[in-house]
């Protein structure tokens, strides 16, 4: 009988016998596998067969037989057959595979079949998969009888790959969840799962640790209880934000309470689990404890706080020091020139006051200097500036001070002030002041012709005997030992008195020697090497620190291209000031110097301190930013003791940080130092900058700042500031480029 009149109690008898083989084998899924596969190729005759099932907008094969053995594992089901038989809901016969456009083209060439049923199989309405069977040999071509003995097949094969399907699903979802707990319990931050009312559903073992409340205090109540009051108003907005849909994530800094007390911080990523329908379901809090790293943080900020107080005050009054007072009194000449006021600056030295010194000890001279020093604060308003520039010598800034007038009122209340006797010792001692008194713009544009004049003016007080004088061209008869002093420093700059030393600058790791800090001596003819602090302070206050400034670039430079011609390329570092960072000229000339000396940017660094950066921060950012355009790269000098550090790091162009000396050199002997020196470390890295530790001394801190990670360090204990032959030879010893013995 032809096969097109096959009996229909032949069929039904076969599609029986399957479903009994389908329950015989139960949760065997390989079986079942077997079955379905085996029996469709043997009820049509086919010489392949394969179960695939739907995985969102993928088929993956289950498995597969015969010539179907070559079918891809995992393909698209937007461009498979397969897509066509769902859309219809009945088995699909291709009589034609070879020109059938309604088939995956690769895959058809991969099989080699000319004729293919597809059965799509169903739970209900939803797609589970497909079986499919095929022929490659043109003469034996699957009919439609084929399609519809499959189609009376489809319900017996729905119902055994649902199962399969079912099993499938149940499995993929025991993995993930037995994944999630072992994250969950094993992971080394805390997770807290909250309710949509804030309660704690769940939390895993770090938390428990982290907090000190076993699971069970702390389920079933809102976790807003464990957090500290100043943060909860935040706590909770982000929270009910994410309620309404606002986000579905955020993170910031927190604080938590401990059962013992204790106060902890944690960085808090939080995350919104949603339902089937989208709506919100669960909160998962990752709470990562950082009270270590906070606590580091806020040592450095107290840390740099004091030594920003201590850079710019006077350790015995209080009062601002010199460098802040002359800061005080730039801001007050931009002020002043914005609005077309007028400024008064006042030197004043206290008369006999050796005398109280010598008769009554210096402790009751520091006593009466830190009272006159109160008392002169108390009497000028809170927006002008009492400073001690040193010894018995007080700076006084009046801002918009109206004229000659109204500086002569306040004057007067600060001689009251300073001839009310005060108690020392059990004795009323008496002073007098000497004021000098300079006027802007009248008397001076800048504040070094203000504070020199006022200084003038100062000594013609005393020498009038009156309490007050104001400037006049008249007194200016300049101190001859200062003249005398300016006039050898300005032709030391032109005859090259000025040296240069160099302190190597050495890796920690391996010893290579990185680069070279360059640190001024004037070879005095008569008095022999002075060192940098007798000379510096007065080319800052005549204005003879810019060509110092640039005759040590020039020098450096110079020295530079001797290295580069040696075959050494060692960069070096120079030191700058103020002044520079103010002038808009000091690019162009640094330019212009490189290309005399034929020297590339890599080969010079600048270092720059925090005050120097903050005198003017407009004015001094864009000659910065042009230093760097040159290639020049920018270091931090003294990190630590500024406040403005992290902000400055974030907005210019800085490669490279220095570990202020001062904490590097305490960091075995106090704590805070060493918290200091390992953060600065950590924060350097993180910002990807270059961190050198100052004043290495010993063998000790050299071996410390290695283990800490620190990059590179310099300080005595690798090498003093030595002339540059002597250099020379240093790094012939160690072989230079090579490493030297740590």
């Amino acid at each position: 009988m032809a096969r097109s009149h096959r009996d229909d109690n032949e069929r039904l008898s076969r599609i029986f016998q399957t479903q009994r083989e389908i329950a015989a084998a139960g949760n065997d899924l390989a079986e079942m596998t077997r079955i379905v596969l085996d029996r469709s190729r043997a009820i049509t005759g086919a010489e392949g067969a394969m179960l695939c099932l739907v995985d969102g907008d993928q088929l993956v094969t289950r498995d597969a037989v015969g010539i179907a053995e070559k079918a891809h594992p995992r393909r698209p089901l937007a461009t498979s057959v397969a897509k066509h038989a769902i859309e219809t809901g009945q088995p699909l016969l291709i009589e034609d595979c070879e020109n059938d456009h309604r088939l995956n083209r690769e895959m058809q060439r991969a099989i080699g079949d000319t004729s293919l049923i597809c059965v799509p199989l169903f739970q209900g309405p939803r797609v589970v998969g497909v079986v499919n069977v095929m022929n490659s040999d043109p003469a034996k071509r699957l009919t439609e009888e084929d399609r519809q003995t499959l189609e009376m097949l489809s319900v017996v094969l729905s119902a055994a790959v649902s199962h399969v399907a079912e099993y499938e699903a149940r499995r993929a979802e025991t993995e993930a969840l037995s994944r999630f707990n072992a994250l969950f319990d094993g992971a080394s931050i805390g997770i807290v799962r909250s309710d949509q009312a804030g309660d704690v559903v769940d939390v895993n073992p770090a938390v428990e640790e982290m907090l000190g409340y076993p699971a069970e205090e702390m389920l079933g109540i809102s976790f807003r209880n464990f957090m500290h009051q100043d943060d909860l108003e935040e706590s909770i907005a982000r929270f009910d934000q994410m309620m309404a849909g606002v986000c579905h994530s955020y993170q910031f800094e927190r604080r938590y309470h401990r059962k013992d007390g204790k106060v902890i911080w944690g960085q808090t990523t939080a995350v919104l689990e949603l339902d089937a329908d989208g709506n919100p379901r669960y909160v998962h809090s990752m709470i990562e404890n950082i009270t270590e790293r906070k606590l580091a943080e806020q040592a450095l900020v107290r840390q740099s706080e004091l030594n920003q107080h201590q850079a710019l005050h006077d350790a015995l009054t209080g009062l601002a020091n010199r460098t802040l007072f002359n800061e005080r009194i730039e801001q007050a000449i931009l002020e002043a020139a914005r609005e077309g006021s007028q400024v008064a600056v006042l030197v004043m030295d206290l008369d006999n006051f050796k005398e109280v010194n010598d008769s009554l000890g210096h402790h009751a001279g520091d006593v009466l200097l830190a009272e006159l020093g109160s008392r002169v604060s108390a009497v000028v308003r809170a927006v002008d500036t009492v400073a001690r520039l040193g010894g018995d010598e007080f700076g006084i800034l009046l801002r918009k001070a109206g004229g000659r007038e109204e500086a002569i009122q306040a004057i007067e209340r600060i001689c009251q002030a300073v001839e009310r006797p005060v108690t020392v010792q059990g004795l009323p001692l008496s002073v007098e002041a000497s004021i000098g008194v300079t006027l802007y713009p009248d008397d001076g544009r800048e504040v070094d012709a203000l504070l020199q004049r006022a200084d003038v003016a100062m000594y013609g007080a005393k020498e009038s005997n009156s309490s007050y004088v104001f400037y006049d061209e008249a007194l200016d008869h300049r101190d001859p030992t200062r003249v005398m002093l300016v006039g050898e420093l300005r032709r030391a700059i032109e005859e090259r008195e000025l040296v240069l030393f160099y302190q190597p600058k050495a890796r920690l790791g391996s010893g290579e020697i990185e680069s070279v800090e360059a640190l001024l001596r004037w070879q005095h003819p008569e008095r022999g090497l002075i060192f940098p602090d007798a000379f510096i302070p007065l080319a800052q206050q005549t204005g003879l620190i810019v060509p110092l400034t640039l005759r040590v670039v020039d020098d450096a430079l110079e020295q530079a291209r001797r290295f580069l011609d040696s075959d050494m390329r060692l960069p070096i570092a120079v030191n700058l000031s103020t002044r520079n960072l103010l002038d808009p000229q000091f690019p162009d000339q640094v330019q212009g110097l490189l290309e005399h000396w034929n020297v590339d940017a890599g080969m010079l660094k600048f270092e720059l301190t925090e005050s120097t950066m903050i005198a003017d921060p407009v004015r001094t950012r864009d000659v910065i930013e042009r230093l760097s355009a040159l290639g020049i790269e920018l270091s931090i000098d003294d990190f630590g003791t500024g406040y403005s550090s992290l902000a400055y790091l974030k907005r210019l162009p800085v490669s490279e940080i220095k570990i202020d000396r001062s904490f590097v050199m305490d960091m075995a002997s106090s704590e805070d130092s060493a918290t200091i020196v390992r953060s600065i470390i950590d924060l350097g890295g993180n910002l990807g900058l270059t961190v050198v530790a100052e004043g290495v001394e010993t063998q000790e801190i050299w071996d410390e700042l290695g283990a800490l990670g620190c990059p590179i360090a310099q300080g005595y204990h690798l090498s003093r500031p030595i002339p540059a032959d002597a250099l020379v030879e240093w790094l012939a010893e160690r072989g230079f480029p090579g490493s030297i013995a740590a």
